[in-house]
C-alpha cells in the first residue's frame, strides 16, 4: 500500500504542472522535514488500513495485526509533534524570544480550518449517508457546535453517533496542536540561550509525576523533543556533518537498536516516550538537513509532504466508506491479498483526491497567508 501511494505521488509529483512548480520552489524549507512529513502521513494511513481489514473481519477496531504496523500511526504523530515543536521554537529563536500572537494564530487559522472544515463536511455527509441523520437535532447543539472549534475542542458523540469513527478519530492530535499555539506566544521567551534545556527537564519530571498519578503528559514532551534541535544544531559545522551519508546509517542503526532495546514497552500500552525515544536520531538528523541518501527530498516523498496534512484528515474518511460499503455487502470474509489489493486501489483514490485538496483548498490560503506576512 505504501509503495503504491509513493508510486502515485511520484506520477503526481512528475505530471502535474502545479506539483512540479511547487516542488522546484523549495525556498527558505527546509526539505528533508517536508519529506519526513510525508512519510509521517503515510505510516499513519497504513495503520489505519490494517486495523480497517480487522475492524470487517471481527467488529473490534485497534489491532492491526503486525507489530510494526500497530507502531506506525503512533510513530507518525510523533514525528508530527517534534516536527512543530522543531519549526515553530527555531522561528521563536530567530526572533530572539519574540512571537506575536495574533501574527502566529491567524497563520495557523490559515493553516488548518480550510481543510478542517472540508473534512469535517465528508464525515457528516458519510455519518448522514450511513445513519440518517436522526441525531442532526436541536437538542445535540453543545456536540456539534464543538466541531466548528477545529480541533481546540475535542470532539464529543452526537446522540449515539461518534463521528470519530467516520475519520479514524485522527482530529484528536489537533488538540493538542492547538495547545501548543496557544501557549507558544507566551513562552517564546524561553527559547534564547539555553533556557530550554531547563524546560526540558522540568516538563521531563512532570511526565514522569503524571505517569504515577495516570495523567498522560507525554505529548508535550514529543514537541519539547523537537524544541531541543534548533539549539542542538546551531553550529553550522556540525549541521554539515550530520548530513554525511554516514550519518544517516548511524542514525538507522540507533533507531532500530533503540526500538529492539525498548521492544518489551514499544508493543505494549506502555509509555510512548519510547517510541518517540527510537524516533529522535532519524528525526534529529533530518533537523540537520540529512536526506537519508536522497530519500526524503526525492520528488514523491516530497509530494507526499506538501499534501500530508489532506492524507492525515481525509485517509480515515475514504477506508470507512470503502469497508462499510464491503460490510454491507457480506464481503467479510476475503483472503488477506485481496483486502490489500481494495486497500491499494482506495489508497491510491486517497492520494489523488489529497492532490486536489492541497491544491485547490489549501493552496490558496496558503498563499494567501504567506502574502498576509509580507506585507505586514
Amino acid at each position: 500500500m505504501m509503495l503504491a501511494v509513493i508510486a502515485t505521488a511520484a506520477v503526481i509529483a512528475r505530471h502535474s504542472n502545479f506539483y512540479r512548480r511547487e516542488l522546484a520552489e523549495s525556498g527558505n524549507r527546509e526539505l528533508a522535514l517536508d519529506g519526513l512529513r510525508g512519510l509521517a502521513a503515510l505510516m499513519v494511513a497504513a495503520h489505519h488500513a490494517a486495523l480497517s481489514i480487522t475492524w470487517l473481519e471481527t467488529g473490534l477496531w485497534g489491532d492491526a495485526r503486525s507489530p510494526v504496523l500497530q507502531l506506525f500511526a503512533p510513530a507518525g504523530v510523533i514525528i508530527f509533534f517534534m516536527l512543530t515543536g522543531y519549526l515553530f521554537w527555531g522561528k521563536a529563536r530567530a526572533k530572539s524570544g519574540k512571537m506575536p500572537a495574533w501574527k502566529l494564530w491567524r497563520g495557523r487559522l490559515y493553516r488548518i480550518a480550510p481543510l478542517y472544515l472540508f473534512s469535517l463536511l465528508l464525515v457528516l455527509l458519510v455519518a448522514v449517508v450511513q445513519t440518517g441523520g436522526h441525531w442532526l437535532a436541536l437538542e445535540n447543539w453543545k456536540p456539534l457546535l464543538r466541531l466548528l472549534a477545529l480541533g481546540a475542542l475535542k470532539w464529543h458523540d452526537i446522540g449515539p453517533v461518534n463521528l470519530g469513527e467516520y475519520n479514524a478519530g485522527v482530529v484528536w492530535t489537533l488538540w493538542y496542536e492547538w495547545g501548543f499555539y496557544l501557549i507558544l506566544p507566551f513562552i517564546a521567551w524561553l527559547a534564547t540561550g539555553r533556557k530550554i534545556f531547563g524546560v526540558a527537564l522540568l516538563a521531563y519530571a512532570l511526565t514522569l509525576a503524571g505517569l504515577w498519578f495516570n495523567l498522560n503528559l507525554q505529548p508535550g514532551l514529543f514537541f519539547i523533543l523537537g524544541m531541543l534541535c534548533p539549539l542542538l544544531l546551531k553550529n553550522q559545522s556540525l549541521r554539515s556533518q550530520l548530513q554525511r551519508p554516514a550519518a544517516a546509517a548511524l542514525a538507522l542503526a540507533a533507531t532500530v537498536s533503540l526500538a529492539w532495546l525498548f521492544r518489551g514497552y514499544l508493543i505494549t500500552k506502555v509509555p510512548a516516550l519510547t517510541v518517540a525515544g527510537a524516533l529522535f536520531p532519524v528525526f534529529f538528523m533530518a533537523a540537520a538537513g540529512n536526506t537519508f541518501f536522497g530519500c526524503l527530498t526525492h520528488p514523491a516523498i516530497r509530494c507526499l509532504g506538501a499534501m500530508s496534512f489532506s492524507l492525515y484528515l481525509l485517509h480515515g474518511i475514504v477506508f470507512r466508506l470503502v469497508f462499510r460499503l464491503l460490510k454491507t455487502a457480506g464481503l467479510t470474509d476475503l483472503p488477506p491479498f485481496e483486502y490489500w489489493l481494495i486497500v491499494i486501489a482506495a489508497a491510491i483514490a486517497t492520494t489523488g483526491l489529497c492532490a486536489a485538496t492541497y491544491r485547490w483548498i489549501e493552496f490558496p490560503f496558503l498563499s494567501s497567508s504567506h502574502k498576509t506576512r509580507a506585507n505586514a
